[in-house]
């Protein structure tokens, strides 16, 4: 008895134990697999059972291109999975919109399995079959995506705009002929009596001012609109035979290797197209015009500040998309951001959505973004951010000049009554003497070398290319009309380093005028010396990525004493 207590304790001590080693090894497979996922941009998860309720089953891994890929090469296209409307392919998959559960399962069922079915009657390698559910639905699947966010930017906008492979579809009034702008091939209004789209003229928005990032009751989703539209137009333009048109791949807009191109091919006609070339052409947007604010309320403070002489033309090749200003409608900022705040701003004033350096989409929010690049940053990381800059600096956005503009009785010039083009030529005036080239002393006027001797006890005196690095400095921002209106004194650059010293002056106050050796403790925000030193020179080449010499590299600068 007492024998087969003792085997029955074993048997089931060795049942526990193999089926702790079996869920383990399962684990470490889990695990591996996950660590060694592959990666992919065409993944897509099909979950399109959610609009019914909860899953009853995880979300079906799908490769998108590897399907693509075997159909093509048996002579099949996106007909095969997708239904064709008006010479369109939609983009659900066998189906135009979803009627049911049961309709939408079926046919997710019936195409795929049956697909895979037949390819397996024909000999061919395949996918899962019936009743291999778990093969498809996978909590955890062995593939990750790698899929970037793809957009249309300025540039990739103008190449649609300029080419001849997409003519416009409607006629001039005057003329009779086909309209020499091609915008109605995309932009369109939705009108909800008929519930079809048209296309109005000078009403041209961005895509994501109706389609957002989920479906609306009268509007696709963005992703939805844009496979729609983009995936179908260049699928068109292949079966005409187009040499080059857009990708129908999803490697062909989500992959890196793919952007990369793009961003190539952008640069190249654009640099091809010339300065004087509008990327973006909107109805009534002239090249410059003037920032000002709205007509004040009644009884309202009027605003003493001048307007802004702003560049439309220069800033559009400034930034990748419209949105990097504009919210989700390329309207004029006043219009939401009103003088005293509205609902319509989030009650943001126009003064605050000017000026926050904490919002990317503001004036001083994105120059900061271009300051915080490695050929800016190691000047900018060094200086204090100012909350209050002096009148001066202002002055360099909002020009004095004297423009004849009439005023209402003790308000300020109304420019809000001034018409587009009346804007654009007083703009035009005002930015006539403004400097747009960064300005430097002359060679003769830039010590050539500074010698260090503050660590003679330790290292030989430090030598530094002063001249040379000044030079290096005034190459980095010598394309950059942002940089030569705000570094048009000559001595701009010089109060990175010394950072007390006044614009113009020539020999500004060297380090040890106000760095105290040793260490000051009753001035503890202001380092010693060597601190000084050392916080300044190290922390612009961290910032501004030097290889040589590194920040940590103390030879590279202090050559070793000789004993």
């Amino acid at each position: 008895m007492e024998k087969g207590r003792v085997l029955l304790l074993s048997a089931g001590a060795m049942f526990v134990l193999a089926v702790v080693s079996i869920l383990s090894l399962e684990a470490q497979g889990v695990g591996g697999a996950q660590a060694n996922a592959a990666t992919r941009t065409d993944m897509v998860t099909i979950d399109a059972m959610k609009a019914f309720g909860k899953l009853e089953l995880p979300p079906v891994t799908f490769l998108h291109d590897k399907h693509t890929l075997a159909l093509k090469t048996g002579e099949k296209d996106c007909k095969a999975c997708h239904v064709e409307k008006d010479g369109q392919i939609v983009a659900k998959f066998g189906r135009e919109k979803d009627i049911s559960k049961t309709q939408v399962k079926d046919v997710y069922h019936a195409k795929c399995i049956g697909c895979h079915t037949d390819m397996t009657n024909k000999g061919l390698k395949t996918g899962p079959q019936d009743g291999a559910c778990r093969s498809c639905h996978d909590a955890k699947p062995k593939v990750s995506s790698a899929k970037l966010e793809a957009g249309l930017n300025n540039a990739l906008h103008f190449r649609h705009s300029s080419t001849k492979e997409l003519p416009s579809t409607l006629k001039d009034e005057a003329t009779g002929e086909l309209r020499k702008d091609n915008c109605d091939r995309c932009h369109h209004e939705y009108n909800k009596d008929t519930k079809k789209t048209f296309y109005a003229k000078g009403k041209e928005g961005a895509c994501r001012a109706c389609h957002e990032a989920k479906a609306t009751k009268d509007a696709r989703s963005m992703s939805q609109a844009a496979h729609d539209s983009c995936v179908n137009c260049h699928r068109t333009l292949a079966l005409k035979g187009v040499k080059e048109t857009g990708p129908t791949a999803c490697a062909g807009c989500h992959s890196a290797e793919a952007q990369a191109k793009t961003a190539a091919k952008n640069k190249e006609v654009v640099t091809k197209a010339g300065d004087d070339v509008r990327l973006i052409r909107k109805t009534g947007q002239p090249d410059l015009t003037l920032v000002s604010i709205e007509k004040p309320a009644e009884g309202a403070k009027p605003q003493a500040m001048s307007p802004v002489a702003f560049n439309h033309k220069l800033h559009e090749k400034s930034v990748d998309t419209c949105r990097a200003c504009h919210h989700k409608e390329t309207v004029a900022c006043s219009k939401c951001h009103t003088v005293q705040g509205s609902k319509e701003g989030g009650y943001v004033q126009l003064e605050q959505a000017m000026h926050r350096a904490s919002a990317k989409q503001s004036c001083v929010g994105c120059h900061d973004q271009s300051k915080a690049e490695p050929r800016c940053a190691g000047c900018h990381g060094q200086l204090k951010s100012r909350t209050k800059p002096p009148q001066s600096e202002c002055k360099k956005c909002h020009i004095q000049g004297a423009l004849k503009i009439p005023a209402e009785p003790g308000q300020m010039p109304a420019y809000w009554a001034m018409k587009p083009e009346e804007k654009a030529a007083a703009a035009t005036e005002l930015l006539k003497n403004r400097a747009d080239k960064a300005d430097i002393f002359t060679t003769d006027d830039i010590p050539e070398k500074v010698t260090i001797k503050s660590m003679v006890n330790e290292f030989e005196a430090s030598e530094m290319p002063h001249r040379k690095i000044v030079l290096k400095l005034a190459e980095n921002i010598k394309n950059s009309k942002m940089s030569g209106v705000f570094h048009a004194d000559p001595g701009t650059l010089c109060q990175a380093c010394h950072h007390n010293g006044v614009a113009g002056t020539k020999k500004p106050p060297k380090c040890s005028n106000c760095h105290g050796k040793p260490f000051d403790d009753k001035q503890p925000n202001r380092p010693g010396l060597k601190a000084a030193y050392h916080g300044q020179c190290m922390g612009c080449h961290k910032a501004m990525d030097l290889k040589k010499p590194l920040s940590t590299d103390c030879v590279g600068c202090h050559k070793e004493k000789k004993k």
